[in-house]
């Protein structure tokens, strides 16, 4: 039988928040927006989960899925952090569509969200480790979902498409992986002397430092905060609306018409505000509806690109930074890890007094 220590001890491999393919800074950015919005209970039970280099951030464990998959254990996960779309229905910018189809596919990200979710059902007769094992996954592929080139197979998710960013060759991918957060963080940061070159295992990229004293990204971070506190405050709710008629608005009040923003036909105005103390409950995951704004943005922004320019100047990068692309991306990402975050939480206590 397991004693609280060890089951402590055993979790901390498994509970990890994190984005891909955002790059290691764009992880350790959503991890630390959803640890701000914890209630202060279930903050109090993951300090109990981290490890003491830590110091506190979720962020600082917030790449173990990107790595595992390249292990022989893990692998098998690889098709899981992104969705094949077929050409005939997807070819961005033309048109845009994601043809999901139940069973249809073993590996994809929409179908591992759904296996992994269900995997954590309180009424399943899994072990701990498995459950543990479920949302560390779970978590990582939320935020796969969140990238758009992730839900494309055109020119292999950008990867095949030769591009320049600040001077530099790089490809499509790579620019919303990480080029333009990065660029983001020193726009918001002008003493950083973050290089945007250095390899992702370069201390700047691995802070364990807690927040109070102020990670390179700190900046930006407290921005996409205030954005959810004030600016997508009446929007939070929709975020992770399971509905059939879930899809891309333009009747949004405050949203221009070809603005991101993730809407639902039957939003109540009774919106739900996110606090520092706020309860969530646990919902079916709908990865298939969630996924048709990120899809979208492929047509609307992303791959209207001119061949010849710099992505970094221009139209095309301001119109990224004038509409919060970037910035809802990874509020949206954070927002779906709190409500799973808060019923993992939820569901340790119970195995706690269960074994204990």
């Amino acid at each position: 039988m397991f004693q609280k220590k060890q089951i402590v001890f055993l979790v901390l491999i498994f509970f990890v928040p994190h984005v891909l393919s955002w790059g290691f800074v764009g992880h350790e950015i959503t991890a630390a927006i959803g640890q701000q919005f914890l209630s202060p209970k279930v903050y109090k039970k993951v300090l109990e989960l981290l490890p003491e280099e830590a110091h506190g951030n979720l962020s600082f464990i917030a790449a173990w899925a990107d790595q595992a998959k390249f292990t022989p254990e893990y692998n098998f996960t690889a098709p899981m952090h992104y969705f094949d779309t077929s050409p005939l229905t997807d070819n961005p910018p033309s048109y845009c569509s994601v043809d999901w189809v139940p069973g249809k596919v073993e590996f994809d990200v929409i179908t591992a969200i759904h296996n992994y979710s269900n995997r954590l059902d309180p009424n399943s007769d899994l072990s701990f480790l498995s459950r543990s094992e479920a949302l560390k996954f779970l978590v990582h592929f939320l935020g796969d979902l969140h990238q758009p080139l992730h839900i494309t197979s055109k020119d292999k998710g950008g990867n095949g498409i030769p591009v320049t960013f600040e001077g530099h060759n790089t490809n499509l991918h790579s620019v919303w992986d990480t080029s333009i957060i990065y660029k983001r963080i020193r726009e918001f940061n002008e003493n950083s002397t973050f290089d945007h070159n250095l390899p992702e295992n370069d201390n700047r990229l691995n802070s364990s430092a807690p927040l109070s004293e102020g990670p390179f990204y700190d900046l930006y971070l407290n921005y996409i905060i205030g954005l959810m506190r004030t600016t997508w405050r009446n929007e939070l709710s929709s975020w992770t609306v399971c509905n059939e008629d879930l899809k891309l608005s333009h009747e949004h009040p405050s949203s221009d018409p070809n603005k991101f923003h993730f809407s639902s036909a039957n939003e109540s105005s009774n919106y739900f505000l996110l606090s520092m103390n706020q309860e969530i409950s646990f919902s079916a995951a709908c990865p298939e509806y969630w996924v048709i704004p990120v899809n979208k943005l492929n047509c609307q922004i992303v791959f209207k690109y001119d061949p010849e320019s710099d992505l970094s100047t221009g139209e095309y990068y301001e119109r990224i930074v004038n509409e919060k692309i970037i910035e809802k991306l990874l509020a949206v990402a954070a927002e779906l890890n709190i409500i799973f975050i808060n019923y993992f939480v939820a569901m340790l206590n119970t195995i706690l007094k269960l074994k204990l």
